[in-house]
């Protein structure tokens, strides 16, 4: 313990002086050094781990400082620059000249875009009415519902009630105690179903981050949750909205692709294993798997290999 004491007490010392050095090398025109004494210090000597003091003491050791109103101060306002021509390291090119050189360089290719299955913008036969005050409210529910999905399963059942609300309350800044404990109520009851253990299990993860290539197309996005196990992968993503659809035939096609990009590119994170994909709808709540064969139809392929997606960062 005491060596370990010894070794924290030697990096914030450390630190100490890194931050002196920062601040120090920072400004650009003016460096002001000053410091303020408690009264229990008036009268006895500084630290020696005092940034005044320290400083103090090297200006003193430079001729040009000067006293003004008992400060010490430096200025190198008058001393001459470097010659930028003697100081030019000047060298001579003894060949003749390469071809590349009387050439204007070629403009630097940019790769397309990560595709972010999230936005993914197929044509599709829903209506898409412009936002209203409820649909605002209710894009706000759907996302601290996303939230406490990600943060109660952690919590102690007989514990999640009071964090939920606590952190409504404080993080989400909601003041409405009614509208705090209808969320509170929805998520618990979604967490704690039985149908839905494996999903909002310790062993699955939540928001996981994944990454890849699918036909060289870089996809990349935030999954809500992910169960992996020896055999399968199994991808869910949650649906806050109203509509519930009755089969995963019904599902929109937006959601078929966002999950169908997912389960591709989960494919070749895991070669070898099945992978499934979910949407968990939370007003039923229901959820409904997709087939293995809506996915292959909605896997991602592009005729235009730079098309633009937007992304969701």
């Amino acid at each position: 313990m005491k060596l370990v004491a010894e070794a924290q007490d030697q990096k914030e010392i450390e630190e100490h002086w890194r931050l002196l050095y920062v601040a120090m090398t920072r400004a650009e025109e003016h460096l002001f050094i000053g410091g303020a004494l408690k009264p229990k210090q008036q009268g006895k000597e500084l630290s020696e781990r005092c940034w005044h003091l320290r400083v103090e003491r090297a200006l003193r050791q430079v001729r040009s400082v000067e006293t003004e109103q008992g400060a010490l101060v430096l200025d190198f306002k008058d001393e001459p620059k470097p010659s930028k021509q003697s100081d030019a390291i000047i060298e001579s090119w003894a060949g003749p000249i390469p071809d590349w050189a009387a050439h204007t360089a070629n403009e630097e290719v940019k790769p397309p875009r990560p595709l972010s299955p999230s936005r993914i913008e197929v044509a599709d036969d829903e209506p898409n009415p412009p936002p209203t005050d409820f649909l605002r409210r209710a894009a706000v529910r759907g996302i601290r519902l996303h939230s406490l999905f990600e943060r109660l399963p952690a919590v102690p059942p007989a514990l999640r009630a009071q964090a939920a609300d606590l952190w409504l309350q404080g993080s989400a800044g909601e003041t409405d105690f009614a509208v705090r404990q209808e969320i509170v109520k929805t998520a618990l009851s979604i967490i704690e179903q039985p149908d839905f253990a494996d999903v909002f299990s310790p062993e699955a993860l939540a928001e996981a981050p994944i990454a890849g290539l699918v036909d060289d197309r870089v996809v990349a996005g935030t999954v809500d949750r992910l169960l992996i196990t020896d055999e399968e992968v199994h991808v869910i993503d949650f649906k806050t909205g109203r509509r519930t659809p009755s089969s995963a035939d019904a599902v929109s096609r937006h959601y078929k692709a966002q999950m169908g990009a997912y389960a591709a590119l989960l494919a070749n994170i895991f070669p070898g294993k099945t992978v499934r994909a979910s949407l968990l709808y939370t007003h039923g709540p229901v959820l409904i798997e997709l087939p293995a064969e809506i996915l292959s139809a909605y896997k991602p392929g592009f005729s235009d290999p730079q098309q633009e997606l937007t992304d969701s960062g």
